[in-house]
């Protein structure tokens, strides 16, 4: 009879984006790879699908029966091994495994793609998620974080396994083309932009803890017409977003595109990449485009530091100082060589986090999970 492994999270999207390399590395292997989230969709290399309903909202009762539902599932099933990210995602398997993990007849990898709880954050924060995190480690043989400040705090709170694993790793492959001059002169007409445009690339969901509003309301004060931003992400607030560029009176240098598959291209039509979220794990943007040697601006929090180090391969700005965001980004559209040395020091810094190396430091982890049976 094949093994089992089971990958939990609250939605397809997080897996397809996150974990596509490990599901085809384990079917590889010989395994049953198993999905549990929200949905019926089933991804390449998967076999089976089981839809929970997860919510992302904590305290939603939707969450409870998810957790019976999937209890019932790994009592059934026998998995070897549970891997589950996301913070809903995490609580409803590790819940739902109690039993079994009690009783020794599976293991758990609880990957963390950053704590709720984090340096600078509201006090309500650690009042919620602590305690939750506290209670469910001892339902996790392993702990995986992805960036240091997670990993220093894990490692003093917690008694369990922990390991620090740089994000879960950027693919190479779909960034390795390369637009012409020609063509990017095209592409950019395609989006309304033209050739003089200065343009700003933010990559990520639009939410509340992306900041995209607080983008919006900075480039309100940037003088300079030519400045455009393009905002590429999924969104649930599309028209409210719209919304708020309509009142700072910017339809004409904000754009939003929502979900796109053609990130290469659009890093390669942008003179600058920006992230001004509040947390992060480790963004997943912010590797693409340090590859594409991009120059790149990031707040000041968790995970954006782990990869820019300012005036060496990128700037960073406080938190909420929209002052220096504004002057940031003045500065490197009037200074372009020293923009493009700031990008050519990425490729070189960024190459370790790629899902071919990355891949192997998880490998490692579940060989010692499960006595070197992967």
């Amino acid at each position: 009879m094949k093994k089992k492994i089971l990958f939990v999270a609250n939605s397809d999207f997080h897996l397809e984006l996150c974990y596509l390399a490990y599901l085809e590395y384990f079917q590889k292997k010989g395994y049953e790879v198993h999905l549990a989230n929200n949905t019926d969709l089933l991804l390449p290399y998967a076999t089976k699908k089981i839809k929970i309903p997860i919510s992302r909202t904590p305290f939603h009762w939707q969450n409870i029966k998810a957790i019976w539902q999937l209890r019932k599932v790994i009592a059934q099933e026998k998995y070897s091994l549970i891997s589950c990210s996301t913070p809903m995602g995490g609580v409803v398997a590790r819940l739902a495994s109690a039993k079994a993990i009690k009783l020794k007849q599976t293991k758990l990898i609880y990957t963390a793609h950053g704590f709720h709880f984090f340096k600078g954050c509201p006090w309500l924060n650690y009042l919620i998620y602590y305690p939750v995190e506290r209670y469910l480690i001892k339902y996790t043989d392993v702990l995986i974080t992805i960036n240091e400040e997670d990993y220093k705090f894990a490692q003093k709170h917690f008694k369990t396994v922990v390991k620090y694993i740089k994000g879960i790793g950027f693919n190479e492959n779909r960034l390795k083309t390369k637009l012409t001059l020609k063509e990017q002169f095209q592409y950019r007409q395609h989006l309304g932009l033209s050739k003089n445009d200065f343009v700003i690339l933010y990559i990520a969901e639009i939410s509340k803890r992306k900041r995209q509003k607080y983008l919006i309301k900075t480039m309100a004060q940037i003088k300079d017409k030519n400045i455009k931003l393009l905002l590429a992400g999924r969104s649930n607030l599309s028209s409210d977003i719209n919304s708020y560029i309509q009142k700072f009176h910017l339809e004409d240098r904000v754009k939003v595109l929502g979900f796109r598959p053609d990130i290469a291209n659009l890093l390669d039509i942008a003179d600058l990449v920006i992230s001004v979220s509040k947390q992060e794990g480790l963004p997943l943007n912010i590797m693409e485009a340090m590859y594409k040697e991009k120059p790149i601006i990031v707040t000041d929090c968790r995970g954006n530091r782990d990869l820019i180090t300012n005036k060496v391969n990128g700037l960073v700005v406080p938190l909420n100082d929209a002052k220096a965001l504004i002057t940031a980004i003045n500065y490197l559209k009037e200074n372009y060589s020293y923009a493009k040395t700031l990008g050519k020091n990425n490729q070189p810094a960024i190459l370790e986090y790629s899902i071919n190396n990355i891949l192997k430091e998880y490998v490692k982890v579940y060989e010692q999970l499960l006595g070197k049976e992967v």
